[in-house]
C-alpha cells in the first residue's frame, strides 16, 4: 500500500509533468501560429519523425546536442492517419491542421507521410523555442528531484 510520502511524491510528479507539458505545447503553439491543437500535432510529427533514433544508433553521432539536427533521410515520416490515431483526434481535423502546417512551411509531405525537415528545426524561432523548452525540462527535473523523486539509470 502506498505511503503518505509516496502519494505526495506522486502528486508532485503529476503537477510538475502537467506544467512541463503545458509549457511545451504553449511554446510549440506559438511557433506554428498560436493554435494549441496545431502545436500538439506539430510536436507529435516531430516526435514521430525521430523517436526511433537512440544515442549510438548512428556511428559517431548521438543527436543529443541542441545544435544536432537529425538529417531528413533519417527522419521517419508519419501518415496523417497514424497521427490521428496516436493523438485520438478525428482524421479530418488532423488532416486540416497538417495541411495548414504544410502550407505555412512547417512540414513536408513525402511519399510515405509527413516530416518536419531539419531546416525547419534549424530556424531561429524554432531554435529559441527549443532552448526555452530545454529550460522547461530542467525545471521539471529540478522540481522532481526537490520533491523526492529519484532517477534511476
Amino acid at each position: 500500500m502506498p505511503t503518505r510520502t509516496d502519494k505526495r511524491r506522486d502528486r508532485l510528479a503529476l503537477r510538475a509533468a502537467t506544467s512541463f507539458m503545458l509549457h511545451s505545447v504553449d511554446l510549440m503553439s506559438r511557433v506554428v501560429g498560436g493554435d494549441i491543437l496545431r502545436g500538439v500535432i506539430f510536436t507529435a510529427i516531430v516526435d514521430a519523425n525521430v523517436r526511433h533514433i537512440r544515442p549510438g544508433d548512428v556511428v559517431g553521432q548521438s543527436y543529443s546536442e541542441a545544435s544536432d539536427n537529425v538529417p531528413d533521410d533519417l527522419r521517419r515520416p508519419i501518415s496523417v492517419h497514424a497521427l490521428a490515431l496516436e493523438l485520438d483526434i478525428p482524421y479530418e481535423t488532423t488532416r486540416r491542421h497538417v495541411n495548414a502546417l504544410i502550407a505555412s512551411g512547417f512540414c513536408v509531405r513525402t511519399e510515405t507521410g509527413i516530416i518536419v525537415p531539419a531546416s525547419v528545426i534549424a530556424r531561429d524561432q524554432m531554435s529559441m523555442a527549443l532552448r526555452r523548452n530545454f529550460e522547461n525540462l530542467r525545471r521539471l527535473v529540478t522540481d522532481l528531484r526537490e520533491g523526492g523523486v529519484e532517477f534511476v539509470s
